[in-house]
């Protein structure tokens, strides 16, 4: 009676678990070209794009485009990145003239129209006293009007305070442009850890779950052959 008790429990346990794998949402992930900033690494600053691949630079330069952990100067120090140790800025600089335009943008592909995307970022000001805010928009792939998204100050100078952000957008088509923007910023606002990614539920194919059952019922012998021999 022993073993037919465990043989049971042993078939309800691998009936149970793969009915779990079958109904939950699958998770999709499309790559963001180097979200994090790390592809190309600095000393602790860069005003070339070409060390940014997979983003394009729109606007003002600001005070630099690429920063790494360990820059530092009179006014403060950088001591943390959102991921990694490297992340992107955009603004005016300390020096700006008004209304300055300044944005990085790219381009995500592998998307379902129709569906529904997050996009996660971190975002980090420069100072301790100026407020700083950003928008998200798309330049295309998306009807999404743009959002804005304010990040905390500084504990002290230079991006060391990195808040996580996110926002869900619905795909046109199999790619799109997502532009992250500034106008009139004062200072520099600091962008890292960039992804996007997809909670879609996918309900198995019928010949999936006749393959899965199939498999399952032989599983199931086979334990209850072992524990009853």
């Amino acid at each position: 009676m022993k073993s037919q008790s465990r043989a049971h429990l042993a078939i309800l346990s691998l009936l149970a678990a793969a009915a779990f794998l079958v109904l939950i949402p699958q998770a999709f992930a499309q790559t963001v070209t180097n979200g994090s900033f790390e592809a190309v690494q600095i000393g602790t600053v860069s005003s070339n794009p070409a060390d940014i691949p997979g983003w394009t630079k729109v606007g003002s330069t600001g005070d630099g485009l690429l920063w790494g952990v360990g820059y530092a100067d009179g006014g403060g120090s950088i001591t943390v990145a959102g991921d990694g140790r490297q992340f992107v800025t955009m603004g005016n600089g300390c020096c700006g003239s008004p209304n300055t335009f300044s944005g990085w943008e790219t381009t995500v592909t592998g998307l379902i129209a129709g569906d529904s995307y997050v996009v996660s970022f971190m975002t980090a000001g420069e100072t301790t006293n100026v407020p700083q805010s950003m928008t998200v928009s798309f330049v295309s792939g998306s009807s999404n009007g743009p959002q804005s998204f304010n990040t905390p100050l500084a504990t002290v100078n230079y991006w060391n305070n990195w808040a996580a952000q996110t926002e869900t957008f619905i795909a046109n088509g199999s790619s799109a442009t997502i532009e992250f923007s500034a106008t009139d910023l004062p200072q520099d606002i600091g962008l890292d850890n960039v992804s996007v990614s997809s909670g879609r539920a996918v309900t198995p194919e019928p010949s999936s779950i006749l393959l899965l059952g199939t498999g399952l019922l032989g599983a199931a012998g086979a334990l209850r052959r072992k524990f009853l021999s």
